[in-house]
């Protein structure tokens, strides 16, 4: 059969079997998981031989196999040999670059919900309803909409030629060069209904403290990049998370003062999302070698990157030139420092959160969750349980859904995963994902590799839906 016949051929069969899945799940449904081995995100130990019962989107019941009665009408699902989490959370992400498709892989590995850090804000918003109406297949979504920038930033950005940008600047990032046009913008964002404030860069200390209580005022919580300020700002700004680990060190070289700084952070309930994968996986990696990657259709050289969208290729290969041997350098220097800084942070009490800023080069929808996960616990020294920790409660607890997310509990909404192999024994068994709920909708291996292959098929891999 010609090629081109075979991939139209796959392309409707998975496009039909993606339309199945997404009208399928709309009624309520009774499962029980039993017989599995049980790790709650409570603090309790791991308990073997569990049953959980999910009721619609709720989970009613949990405990040992004696002590839950599963109603008779319940659809079973064999937990033998298995183990069940709660729904992972991705603290930093940017789908707008990845495209509405790859909403699909997050959940096809297990992350329920996501932080996005910045993008565009109609068409975020709008994949968020239709997530909400059961219309697209996706994780929670919680949104900051554009980035917030210096004006002289995007300035710049606007006067970068098409040929060298991928990105629409003027739909992802908005200017702010005075205290009034902070609080305008602000008001601006609050009035959208998006969920927080995203700094990137800032103009001054005087409009990243406008921002700061503008964000106060709206009642939004205001995160990003660490500014080029003293700690003292920041605290006073009552920003709630660092990205990418990019804290200023304290100027003294005494280990203690260092301590005593990031206890004033760790007091304040400040966090950190350090996306250490990003590092690895893009900022050590020779050019070349990121070069092939992004070129092999196929996927051969790395299986993932035949889940990339059209727009992230031409992304990627804009972030492929920029790869220089100084930036290599850099990361060389970086990493070390970093890994210093973030455990005596770690060890003073902040809490470290998993993030992925999936849209970096090399950095794949849902499976880098797995890798920064990974990265937590060799490179600061979590234990598994820990980094596990991080990535549900700690992150649900820090966006204000603790209440219903984060942990496996009586009343708690069914995000779940059932992995085929034990996460605290090896951080790795991550990537076995068995079936993921979502809300009490069960995803089974067969219905997660339907979505692999509708993302695979998926429009916005054939042409670039996105134009600047």
């Amino acid at each position: 059969m010609p090629r081109s016949r075979a991939d139209a051929i796959m392309r409707l069969v998975a496009c039909t079997a993606l339309l199945c899945l997404a009208s399928a799940g709309a009624a309520a449904e009774r499962i029980a998981i039993v017989d599995v081995t049980l790790i709650s995100g409570t603090g309790a130990p791991p308990l073997r031989g569990a049953t959980v019962v999910v009721d619609g989107e709720r989970i009613t019941a949990v405990g040992p196999a004696a002590a839950v009665r599963v109603p008779a009408d319940a659809r079973p699902v064999d937990g033998r040999g298995k183990f069940l989490i709660p729904g992972l959370v991705d603290m930093h992400t940017h789908v707008s670059k990845t495209r509405g498709s790859a909403l699909q892989l997050f959940v096809a590995n297990g992350v329920t919900t996501l932080r996005d850090m910045g993008g565009d804000q109609e068409e975020l918003l709008r994949w968020r309803r239709e997530i909400r109406a059961g219309a697209r297949i996706g994780p929670r979504l919680l949104l900051a909409g554009p980035y917030l920038e210096s004006a002289r930033n995007v300035e710049r950005m606007r006067g970068t030629p098409v040929a060298e940008m991928a990105e629409p600047v003027e739909r992802t990032r908005i200017p702010v060069g005075s205290p009034e046009e902070a609080r305008r913008v602000v008001a601006m964002i609050a009035k959208a209904g998006l969920d927080h404030v995203k700094i990137r860069t800032v103009q001054d200390r005087a409009t990243y403290l406008a921002i700061a209580e503008a964000a106060k005022q709206e009642n939004l919580p205001l995160v990003g990049h660490a500014p080029s300020l003293p700690p003292e700002d920041i605290l006073a700004a009552g920003q709630k998370s660092l990205e990418h680990g990019l804290v200023v060190p304290p100027a003294s070289p005494e280990r203690e003062q260092r301590l005593a700084v990031y206890r004033r952070f760790a007091d304040a309930g400040t966090v950190v999302v350090p996306t250490l994968v990003t590092a690895f996986a893009s900022g050590l990696q020779p050019q070349e070698t990121l070069a092939a990657m992004v070129e092999d259709e196929a996927g051969k050289i790395e299986p993932r990157r035949r889940y990339v969208s059209k727009f992230l290729l031409i992304d990627w290969r804009e972030q492929v030139s920029e790869q220089t041997p100084e930036r290599r350098a850099f990361f060389k220097d970086y990493v070390p420092r970093a890994r210093q800084v973030l455990r005596e942070m770690h060890e003073a009490g902040v809490k470290i959160l998993a993030g992925s800023d999936t849209a970096v080069l090399g950095v794949f929808p849902g499976s880098s969750l797995h890798e920064e996960m990974a990265l937590l616990v060799s490179e600061l020294g979590m234990t598994p349980a820990q980094a596990l920790e991080r990535a549900t409660r700690g992150s649900a607890e820090f966006l204000g859904l603790g209440a219903s997310l984060g942990t496996i509990a009586p009343g708690k909404l069914a995000d779940l995963v059932l992995l085929g192999a034990d996460p605290l024994a090896d951080i790795q068994n991550l990537r076995r994902v068995e079936a993921v709920f979502l809300g009490g909708r069960l995803f089974t291996r067969a219905d997660l590799d339907l979505l692999l292959a509708a993302v695979e098929a998926a429009p916005d891999r054939q042409r670039n839906d996105w134009p600047r």
